[in-house]
């Protein structure tokens, strides 16, 4: 691997994430688009990530050769035509480079696969052989793990696959469905990481030599050293891996920041204390979840090192129709929809579900201010978003397609009842409602004026901790 020069990058750092969840997403997000160029990495198992996005294990999955950091992967041998028809037959039309459907899995002959929206299954005649499931990335179908089962039912080993359809981890599990070691391979499928749950250590495989790493933090240790990073500054979310690298890592006048991302809790976690305590490289606590920072005040966390700070979000401001109002849902349990519906006579409500309707909902497209979209593609989906200008969170059950998060982005106003919302952060307080009465006149006093219709959308910002990307840019240059 090709050590870096740090001419630059000691204005920009390193980012290291614990997990590559919906939050740290969304920070690596921000960070891009605050004109960060710097390396991401993902300390996790995880693999199924962006191209701007490096992972731990598959970094040394590598040959120690020069490549790009972060997220660059060294491209395999070149296949012939014989090699690829010969993949295209065995996993139904899948080339590596892909993202892999369920239907593209390699099976044993007379094995067959029964999938549903959720997850897929494999069957041997009657018998289950293994539960397929899907990644969460918005496209449909596409595979992220395979559980493989024992004629007991009980797990044996899962298959990872990444976004370009390759298998590049398999975890092991021992009689009682206990996992007990990992294996990462490069894109040859031969083995190149091995991790052991039981001992926590971990061998690496590169250039025909074997090493040892007592633990995750050696080995991410090991990676920045090798690619030039340490001393830069390090941003981080997480007080476990994370921490424990930064402060390896750290010069004694380091200023590292650490963005918390978790939930309030009922006390301050040990490892925040000691930063709490001027006892850590970390001089900053950036609190990215609203209750999480005003539980850490009540608890004394001292606001010299804590202060509260968002995300950059990626909103559309094309202008929309504030008198349409969408709501996705899978079920016919919409709360007070019939209230609402005749209420707001002057709103047209479009109601989109991506599995068929039912009768009981079916019933609504006999109301002149009603349209129902029953099992609408991407594309439907898509327009709706684009052209409403309101969203009522009052489906009952899950929530579909990240309705919430996408109407926030398109800058819709959303409401909803306060038994129904399913992300709340993206909610303003006043348009919050008890009951239709509410939620009904609240609507009809928007509508009556611009002015109380961007104080809300502005509100709405507020609550999810919206910042511009100047705040971030200032955070780069430590001021």
């Amino acid at each position: 691997m090709e050590k870096r020069d740090t001419g630059r990058i000691g204005q920009e750092g390193i980012l290291l994430l614990d997990h590559y969840d919906e939050a740290a997403k969304m920070l690596k997000e921000s960070f891009r688009m605050a004109g960060f160029s710097g390396p991401v990495l993902v300390l996790s198992e995880e693999a199924y990530l962006p191209d701007d996005v490096g992972s731990l294990y598959g970094m040394y999955c590598q040959e120690e050769e020069p490549c790009a950091f972060p997220g660059a992967v060294h491209s395999p041998r070149e296949k012939s035509e014989a090699e690829i028809r010969e993949y295209q037959l065995r996993h139904a039309g899948w080339r590596p480079g892909m993202s892999r459907y369920f239907n593209q899995i390699e099976l044993p002959d007379y094995w067959e696969i029964s999938a549903d929206g959720m997850s897929a299954r494999v069957y041997d005649r009657n018998h289950l052989r293994a539960r397929i499931f899907y990644a969460k990335n918005g496209k449909s179908r596409i595979v992220s793990d395979a559980d493989w089962l024992d004629e007991n039912g009980t797990v044996r080993f899962t298959d990872h696959y990444d976004l370009h359809g390759l298998l590049y981890a398999r975890t092991s599990f021992n009689e009682k469905g206990e996992r007990f070691c990992c294996s990462w391979m490069d894109q040859e499928g031969r083995e190149r990481v091995v991790e052991n749950y039981v001992t926590g250590d971990i061998l690496v495989t590169r250039n025909g030599t074997v090493s040892l790493f007592h633990n995750r933090t050696e080995l991410a240790v090991q990676l920045i050293r090798e690619l030039g990073y340490e001393g830069q500054r390090i941003f981080y979310n997480s007080l476990s891996t994370p921490l424990f690298v930064s402060e390896r890592l750290s010069s004694s006048d380091a200023d590292n920041v650490l963005f918390w991302q978790e939930g309030k809790r009922p006390d301050i976690p040990g490892n925040m204390q000691m930063i709490l305590a001027g006892a850590s490289h970390t001089n900053r606590i950036l609190v990215q979840n609203q209750e999480s920072f005003r539980k850490l005040c009540s608890l004394g966390a001292s606001l010299d090192y804590v202060r509260p700070f968002g995300f950059v979000y990626p909103f559309d401001h094309a202008h929309r129709n504030r008198s349409e109002v969408l709501i996705c849902t899978n079920s016919d349990q919409i709360a007070e929809l019939e209230a609402l519906v005749k209420g707001l006579p002057q709103m047209n409500f479009m109601i989109a579900a991506v599995t068929e309707m039912s009768s009981k909902l079916l019933s609504f497209g006999s109301c002149p201010n009603v349209r129902l979209y029953p099992a609408a593609s991407s594309q439907i989906l898509s327009q709706l978003f684009a052209e409403c200008g309101w969203y009522f969170d009052i489906n009952y059950g899950n929530e579909i397609v990240s309705a919430v998060k996408h109407a926030f982005l398109n800058e819709m106003l959303i409401t909803g009842f306060r038994s129904t919302l399913h992300r709340p952060q993206y909610v303003a307080e006043n348009l919050v409602a008890e009951d239709a009465e509410e939620l009904i006149r609240t609507v009809k006093k928007l509508m009556q004026s611009e002015a109380l219709q961007e104080e809300s959308l502005q509100l709405q910002k507020q609550s999810a901790m919206s910042e511009p990307i100047s705040a971030y840019q200032q955070l780069f240059r430590n001021e």
